[in-house]
């Protein structure tokens, strides 16, 4: 018995002496939280002890808010795996801590759609300048199904469609539709991988049976993911139909298949680099033959078949230089804008040994610039020209934008836009066209078509804190627009005069909060001055479009 006890203390005894020896080392584990979490330069040089996640599911059920369909949407999605948000992280414990990886990592994240809202923090100082790491997501819904049926002039169409844009929490995409009209039947089927097994190679392959052909698409991408890559790999090859539409005064007018084969294959390469510039090369090869055939409602003829294949290199600078900003082209979500300059120029020679209809070349410059002119006022531009010779051909096009806004405070701004569009010899179905979506709201779709464009918008925005059921955020907007398009030939279909057109409108704004496509449908009431008589009534108009 007293040997029993006698056993018991002298093992308690040499338990309590190994916990001293091992105390200090115990204390040095510890880790004290952070406040100062968001400025990652001050950790600059740091060990990384650890990176750990915190994954945020769809809807916060915490919220007032909250309805039953909420806790369905939570239980039935599958919430983004650990695995798959560590293959976009650009660092990995041990590394010494870079602030660019950070906020580099950061970025990458924001742009998988199926992630809602990311956050990159410092959140834990350890003993021996070390430091972990917290990755904060919050997903978006990623199950989309598409209904729809419509019946107009005696022809029906159907749509039966599914899209996944996250698929088992993997950041895979996957769609199927089913397509029904008098002309024609299809099925596709679309998977698309944003990052290969933590490669940062991609993945977007489409298949379309059609009544009247097939199409498909096959992609592999290695992109220039982080400034600093680098080399950068794309392989293309798209095979694909579409009926084409002419509008006279927003009425169609004519109708024709375009039928495109394309093939690309490219390689990049960083040349120049230094802190938050990059210079890089491109040489690529491009085959691009585009064809057209009449269908029942072709009155009007086609266009003429062409291929501008081609041997391409190309030159491209990138100043990194990213600000996190609100309500800019969204709303009340975090956008990264680049401050930096961005500009590319890209030299090509038409080979017909590729299948060029004769020799000619391109050449094709861009450049985009947003600056920030004061705390609330804001600059971003944007222009690129484009010259094709061939044989008989002498193809121009240049194209400018200028946007600017105006905060008065988070929820109300002023935006300003021009825009002009010149073109000379273009394809004719590439013209320009103004009304709907690409501008003069008031108007229906394609109510103008040129070979030069101009047009000015002014609109007022306010930004609500109104959600309806965390399902959509409320926007309201009023504008003014004025533009017209000239320069076309009359004897084209769709070639609507020269008449400057105006409109103004008030409307609402709903984004699509939670949902991994972030539509924002715009329902607006407007009124239309100039134009066909039939327009000069007030009238409602809905688009969905991914900007306010």
């Amino acid at each position: 018995m007293y040997s029993a006890r006698l056993f018991k203390v002298v093992t308690a005894a040499f338990a309590i002496f190994l916990l001293s020896l091992h105390q200090p080392a115990l204390a040095s584990e510890l880790c004290s939280t952070l406040t100062n979490h968001t400025n990652f330069a001050a950790y600059q040089g740091q060990r990384i002890k650890e990176v750990r996640f915190i994954r945020n599911d769809v809807f916060d059920l915490q919220q007032e808010n909250t309805y039953w369909f909420h806790r369905l949407a939570n239980h039935t999605h599958k919430i983004t795996t650990e695995a798959t948000l560590l293959e976009d992280v650009l660092f990995k414990t041990g590394d010494e801590l870079n602030a660019d990886s950070l906020a580099e990592t950061e970025r990458l994240l924001r742009t998988r759609r199926y992630l809602r809202k990311v956050e990159v923090r410092v959140s834990h100082q350890c003993a021996d300048q070390q430091v972990i790491v917290t990755i904060s997501t919050w997903d978006n819904w990623s199950l989309l199904p598409k209904i729809s049926a419509s019946r107009e002039g005696g022809e029906s169409r159907t749509t039966f469609g599914l899209a996944e844009d996250n698929l088992f929490g993997s950041g895979n995409q996957i769609n199927l539709d089913y397509e029904h009209d008098s002309e024609r039947t299809s099925y596709l089927l679309n998977f698309r991988s944003p990052n290969l097994f933590g490669s940062h190679w991609g993945l977007n392959t489409r298949y379309a049976d059609k009544s009247d052909g097939e199409s498909y698409l096959i992609g592999i991408e290695k992109p220039f993911y982080r400034l600093h890559a680098p080399w950068s790999f794309a392989l293309t090859l798209d095979k694909d139909s579409e009926d084409i539409n002419e509008y006279l005064l927003g009425d169609e007018a004519n109708e024709y298949r375009k039928k495109n084969n394309y093939f690309d294959i490219q390689g990049g390469l960083k040349v120049l680099s230094k802190g938050n510039w990059v210079q890089r090369i491109f040489v690529g090869a491009t085959h691009n033959e585009v064809q057209f055939e009449e269908t029942p409602d072709t009155l009007f003829g086609t266009p003429v078949k062409r291929d501008i294949s081609q041997f391409w290199l190309a030159w491209q600078y990138l100043q990194s230089d990213y600000r996190q900003m609100f309500n800019i082209y969204q709303f009340n979500r975090v956008e990264d804008i680049n401050l930096g300059w961005q500009a590319d120029v890209k030299l090509a020679y038409l080979a017909p040994m590729l299948g060029a209809d004769n020799k000619g070349w391109q050449i094709t410059a861009s450049a985009y610039k947003a600056t920030e002119l004061t705390a609330e006022n804001y600059l971003l531009t944007s222009a690129s020209a484009s010259q094709l010779e061939q044989a008989d051909l002498s193809q121009t096009l240049i194209k400018s934008h200028l946007m600017w806004i105006h905060k008065f405070d988070p929820q109300h701004s002023l935006v300003g836009q021009l825009t002009y569009q010149y073109g000379n010899e273009l394809f004719r179905d590439e013209r320009l066209s103004l009304g709907g979506d690409t501008g003069l709201r008031a108007f229906p779709l394609y109510y103008q078509t040129g070979e030069r464009l101009a047009l000015a918008t002014m609109e007022y925005r306010y930004y609500s804190n109104l959600s309806i059921a965390q399902i959509f955020d409320v926007g309201y907007a009023s504008f003014a627009d004025m533009g017209r398009t000239w320069g076309d030939n009359p004897e084209l279909p769709g070639s609507s005069g020269d008449q400057t057109l105006y409109g103004i409108g008030a409307g609402i704004r709903l984004l699509s909060s939670h949902s991994s496509r972030g539509t924002m449908i715009h329902i607006d009431l407007t009124k239309a001055f100039g134009g066909d008589d039939d327009l000069s009534g007030v009238e409602w108009r809905i688009l969905a479009k991914q900007s306010f």
